[in-house]
């Protein structure tokens, strides 16, 4: 049984990866200082990892951070490498990292999706990086049987923090504009600004006022991951017209859970959602708010008509993660790039 020294497993994502390890293989957490717990936000520091030899392990696996240690491991990305900014890549911590993942050490770089590699390929290519190491690998998500979903309301669902930059402002515009006593909106967010995306005072507070004042809303500003599963199990679509996203694993739990997803044609979200196939992708990209609101209140319209079209949909979304997101599929991969780092 080979030994994979892991970074950390904060997210669902990871829990369930690292809990269901490859055949042949275990995972088993690296001691090394927790930076996120302790708060640190020197990205240099958090993202790279020097692991103390307490444990025997054959190989590191990180996730976005490079390894200082002279032993074998691979990193798996989500957006930049290295991921040090705002630092400059002039650098000289900069060009270390850039050294670190073209050297003998470092065996593959795992990208999360299409775009990332994408993204992230000729820079790291111009810094000495093998491209034949460098592979695209799609996370796995946990696959849920539909829960008990109300006959006379349909129920649609928003879950993300970053509730302005995943569209949470034109979705509450394309409800209100579906006029559907019948539907019903459930809002998972802490109704937080982080990045790409900063309302206007009156966006704020028109929002606000909005959830408070529509019965037919309901806001649930700390739930756990697990509540929030059984809230996808129960709903009828999720809705996240992102602006900005490197992946949005959300929408990949939703497909889990078998929801058709209305999401935006931007980043990784195409490789996930598969347009008039598990839902639709729409354009969001410098486009005035209120379009994009018109063309979600047409889609859910949409599904809201037509039982087959949801039922299609709903079934379309297992079979697209069962194709490329199945843990099954991942480990098969993951262990013939273990295998072959080793070898």
């Amino acid at each position: 049984m080979r030994v994979v020294g892991i970074s950390n497993k904060t997210r669902y994502w990871q829990h369930y990866a690292f809990s269901n390890p490859p055949e042949g293989y275990r995972y088993t957490r690296g001691l090394d200082i927790p930076w996120h717990v302790l708060k640190v936000r020197n990205q240099f520091l958090a993202h790279t990892k020097c692991f103390l030899p307490l444990k025997h392990v054959d190989i590191y696996h990180t996730y976005n951070s490079v390894v200082a240690n002279h032993r074998p491991w691979v990193i798996e990305v989500e957006s930049y490498l290295p991921r040090y900014k705002p630092m400059r890549e002039s650098h000289p911590l900069f060009k270390w990292g850039q050294r670190r993942l073209a050297g003998d050490d470092c065996k593959w770089l795992i990208f999360t999706s299409r775009n990332t590699f994408q993204m992230n390929r000729d820079k790291l290519v111009a810094a000495g990086v093998d491209p034949a190491k460098m592979v695209v690998l799609y996370r796995a998500v946990e696959q849920y049987l539909p829960g008990p979903k109300e006959a006379s309301r349909f129920t649609i669902l928003f879950a993300g923090n970053g509730f302005y930059r995943k569209g949470g402002v034109e979705l509450l515009k394309a409800f209100q504009r579906l006029g559907r006593p019948d539907a019903q909106l459930v809002i998972v967010s802490t109704l937080e600004v982080d990045w790409g995306v900063v309302p206007t005072p009156a966006d704020v507070q028109w929002t606000e006022r909005t959830i408070a004042d529509d019965p037919r809303i309901t806001l649930h500003r700390d739930l756990g991951h697990d509540k929030l599963l059984q809230f996808m199990r129960r709903a009828h679509v999720f809705v996240s017209t992102t602006f900005a996203d490197p992946f949005n694993n959300t929408v990949l739990e939703a497909m889990g859970a078998q929801l058709p997803v209305i999401s935006s044609n931007i980043s990784s979200i195409p490789e996930i959602v598969e347009h008039d196939r598990n839902g639709w992708l729409l354009e969001v990209t410098d486009r005035p708010s209120d379009a994009i609101a018109d063309e979600i209140a047409e889609k859910l319209r949409s599904l809201m008509d037509s039982p087959e079209l949801l039922t299609r949909m709903s079934g379309n979304s297992l079979a697209v993660v069962r194709e490329k997101f199945d843990i099954d599929v991942r480990n098969a991969r993951i262990a013939a790039l273990y295998d072959q780092a080793l070898a």
